[in-house]
Order: C-alpha cells, then structure tokens, then sequence
C-alpha cells in the first residue's frame, strides 16, 4: 500500500485507465492512467533529490496538470507541500519560508524567494527517469495550505491525508457528484478553494477536471465553460456576479452546469437572480473553510434567495449567540470527525478556533429553521445599531443596491467590539457620479444610525482567491487590522 491519497487516485484510475483525467489551461488532455504515471515519476524526482516523509515542499508554479501531479507526488513520498502565493510581496515571501522551512522549492513563476535559502528546482527537473520512490504506509500530515487572510497575514494550517480524503469523500457523496462529471476550475491551485472543490473532488470521483489560466477575462471563462460542457464549478459571489455581466450581451447556454456552487461569507439574492435570468443556473450555496472542509450546502434545484444551508453529513453545527437578546445570530460553530490538524506557529489562533473538538468559525450565521442556517458575515465585522446587530457585507450589499454597479467595502474600525464606527470605501460604478455614489451609500449609513466615514477609492483589491483584500484596504486607510 502507498500513500493512501495516491492509492486512491490510482484506484480510480484502475477502473478508468482511458478516461480523461484533466484538460490543462491550453486545451490538452491526460488520462487518469497517465496521471498516475506522471505522479510516479515526479514522487521518483523528488525521492533522488532527498525529499523524504515529514520534508516540506515549496510550490511556485502556475496552474499546470503537472501542478496536480506534483502534489500527488508529494503525497506519495509521505511529504507535505507549500503554495508560495501569487500575492506574496518579498517579505510575506521570506515569513513563509521562515514558517513553512522547505527542503525544496519547486519553481516556474516569480517567487520572491532569496539566492541560496532553498534549493530549487523546475518540473522538468523532477520529471525525469529515476528510481522509484519505496512504497511505504503513509496517512500522516500532507498539506499546508494558508488561510484566506482575509483577515491579516495568511496564517498556515495543515492536513492529514486519511483525513482530507475521508472529508472529500464524504462531501462527494453528500453533493451527488459522479464520474460523469466535467469540474471547471477558475482559480490558482495555490489555494485551497480550487484543490479540494475542484482538483480532488475530480480526481477522487472519477470526474474530468478543467483548469483554467486564472488571469483570463471573465468572458473568457464563461466561453470555456460552455465549451468544455462544465457540469460542476465553485465559485465565490464576486465571480458570479463577473459572469452575469459577460453574459449580459451573449447568448449563453450553461444548461449542463448542473451544480453550480458558490462559497464565500455572504452572497445576495440579486447575485442569485441575476445568474438565473442571464446565465440560467441556480446557484447551490456552500460554506466550509480551509481549516474545517465543507460543513453546509444545499443542493435543491431551486432559486436559493434565502441562503438557508443544512450541514453537510456527518457535520455538527450550533449558534453561540453574540448578544442575548438575539439568540438566533451567533458564530457559527461546527464539529467533524475528520477535519484539518490545525494552525501551524499560531498557538493563540489554535486556542480560539478549535476548543474541545468544535472548530469556532469566526464566522456569523442565523438559524432559519430546519437546522439550516444563512451566513452573514464574520465575527469581526459586526456592527452596533439602534435595531441590532448589522453585518458588514449585508451593509454593502445595502449600499450596493443603492447605488447599482458601485462597488463598496464596509470596514469596521473596532474589529469584534460591537460598536456603530465604520469606515466605508467607495468605488463609484461606470457613468455614475462620485457625489452621486457617495450621496447614495451615505442614506444607507444614516438609515442605520451609524457612526460612519465614506472614502472614494480607484480601486478594489482582491486576493488570489477572488476575495476583497480587507487588510490591504485597512493599511491604505492606515486602520489596524486585528
């Protein structure tokens, strides 16, 4: 027996030798059989060049069928892999080499990492004839993947291979995905959102998967999408909302993509209309995190304006409430027998988070009957008003409406202390006015009787994952993120 991810790819591959495995970013095609074969020789590269189990490995690559090889071959050789994010400036870089302390780093993008800290190496390096690598029982720890950091620098956590796969598996089935399915994948595979909703939930469900270049236009994805005949893709609001704008002016047909997912903290009911009048989906909500798997998601075929989820099987979720008087909003807490292994070099993120085997989210949620709940936003972004708790994004989904095609990021200027002070930023939207835009968000704010300030910005950052970079825009306004 070998690495039980590996084993599992190569049983499917066993049983569909022939069938097409994934279609990389310029349109060609590998077979299970030969992906097998390549994570082979890859595992073969590493295990010559001294990676051995417990090693980490460094990752600086853009999305590649061979990118999905080589985690397959690191799993293998029972060592752990490191994404150097895109985003990652100089410094980010060295703190992560600092943290993650790789034996290799496998290179073929800009990386920031200094001459002589890691010894590197390209694919075509691994990629050659060479013993081997011993086959050996291992479930240990295989993955270490940084958070979101959505709300500061990325914090890196870590995953064991029998877990991750029993996790997939079990969210597989809970979705009905099967083999027959095409998986589109528009995100880098750096993250955690494109390898376990995509990469793997394919590879270990005999599915196709579709890997797109990340930096493509959102035209672009909506014409592969059609082309490749994608039945499954996950994708957060954002995206779907770049979609329904290609779209606007085309004749779209995703008639196939029969689960289209969407992740993410909150995602408006106009988002959900708007992909069912233009593009003719619905949209099926999911939630989970990088740190815990999927815990949520409702699969009816329905327009899910309410953002009621239902936990995943074989997930525990409760409400522990904020405020007294408003039981039925709490952080959303959640309890799984096989989930990630925690935060690496971040004892206090560990103490708060995971707490006698419940995971705490940070996250807000409403219960809304039926052990379902409705994500609203997190714990940090909670805002005191006269009428009760107000999350941040349903105050920018609010402000949007207001004012249709400006952008808005509400940013709360005391994190998790439940006051009414709020910085908002201010992107106006194609031919509308600034003082229009800022006149427009400002009667929401009012409305709420908040303690509000409204700045106009050119633009909106994101992280790699598609996500507002709310640290990037708390250091332009020089607010300390906690």
């Amino acid at each position: 027996m070998t690495a039980v991810l590996c084993q599992a790819v190569a049983d499917v591959a066993a049983r569909r030798p022939d069938h097409v495995a994934v279609v990389d970013i310029d349109g060609s095609r590998i077979r299970y059989r030969e992906l097998v074969a390549l994570g082979e020789r890859l595992a073969a590269g590493l295990y010559a060049r001294g990676v051995r189990a417990g090693d980490t490995v460094a990752f600086a690559l853009p999305n590649s069928v061979r990118y999905v090889a080589l985690i397959m071959a690191v799993a293998r050789v029972g060592a752990r892999y490191v994404p150097l994010m895109r985003n990652f400036t100089a410094a980010d870089t060295e703190r992560a080499v600092g943290q993650a302390r790789p034996v290799l780093l496998v290179a073929g993008r800009e990386h920031h990492v200094a001459p002589g800290a890691v010894p590197v190496v390209s694919l075509d390096d691994l990629d050659v004839d060479a013993p081997p690598a011993p086959e050996e029982p291992y479930a240990g720890l295989f993955r270490q993947l940084w958070t979101s950091g959505s709300t500061g620098f990325p914090k890196m956590m870590v995953w064991r291979q029998d877990k991750f796969v029993a996790e997939r598996r079990r969210w597989l089935a809970d979705t009905g995905i099967v083999a027959d399915d095409v998986f589109y994948c528009r995100h880098p595979l750096d993250v955690a959102h494109a390898t376990d909703l995509h990469v793997f939930a394919a590879l270990l469900s005999g599915a196709r998967l579709v890997l797109a270049d990340p930096d493509d236009s959102p035209r672009a994805y909506l014409d592969r999408l059609q082309r490749e005949r994608a039945t499954v893709m996950s994708a957060l609001p954002a995206h779907y909302e770049m979609l329904v704008r290609a779209g606007a002016d085309a004749q779209v047909d995703l008639s196939r993509l029969r689960r289209p997912l969407c992740g993410g903290a909150y995602l408006s009911p106009d988002v959900v209309r708007a992909a069912a009048d233009t593009l003719g989906v619905h949209i099926r909500q999911i939630y989970g995190s990088t740190e815990f798997g999927l815990a949520l998601g409702n699969m009816a075929d329905e327009l899910q304006t309410s953002g009621a989820m239902p936990p995943v099987r074989g997930v525990g979720a409760r409400l522990a409430p904020l405020v007294d008087e408003h039981t039925s909003i709490g952080e959303l807490v959640l309890r799984s027998d096989c989930t990630s292994e925690g935060y690496l070099f971040a004892d206090a993120a560990n103490a708060r988070t995971f707490r006698d085997g419940e995971f705490w989210t940070g996250d807000v949620a409403q219960e809304v009957g039926d052990g379902a709940f409705r994500i609203i936003g997190r714990v940090s972004e909670v805002l005191s008003t006269p009428d009760g708790p107000v999350l941040a994004p349903v105050l920018d989904a609010e402000c949007r409406a207001a004012s249709p095609g400006t952008q808005v990021v509400s940013l709360p200027l005391d994190p998790g202390e439940l006051t009414d002070r709020v910085l908002v930023a201010v992107r106006p939207g194609h031919g509308v006015a600034a003082e229009d835009a800022v006149r427009q968000v400002t009667a929401v704010l009012a409305g709420h009787r908040l303690a509000a300030t409204v700045r106009l910005v050119d633009e909106i950052p994101h992280t790699p994952v598609g996500k507002i970079d709310k640290p990037a825009l708390r250091r332009q306004f020089e607010l300390v993120s906690r």
